[in-house]
């Protein structure tokens, strides 16, 4: 039996935008492993910069509306930037 084609990008090659503009396409695709290790990539990059994880919670959490889908992006972020759901959810929250 055949194996299903695979991805193998390398993420530390791609400019910001570039792993932005990927993890978009793939988000919600069977490549989750990919989306989530551009998104690692991005978080370390932003950390590097000096971004805090408050910070990158605000711009992730900015517009979206409360709800399943920002249920949804709060889990997929949370793990990521090593936050636990209710504090990704307090800091998206807080003024």
């Amino acid at each position: 039996m055949p194996k299903d084609p695979s991805w193998n990008i390398d993420v530390k090659s791609l400019s910001d935008r570039r792993l932005i503009e990927i993890a978009l396409e793939l988000d919600g695709s069977e490549h989750k492993e990919l989306v989530e290790s551009l998104r690692r990539e991005l978080v370390e990059r932003l950390e590097a910069k000096g971004v805090t994880k408050q910070e990158m919670v605000k711009r992730i959490a900015f517009g979206v509306p409360w709800g399943r889908r920002f249920n949804e992006i709060a889990k997929a972020w949370a793990e990521i930037l090593e936050l636990s759901l209710e504090e990704f959810k307090r800091i998206a929250d807080a003024r």
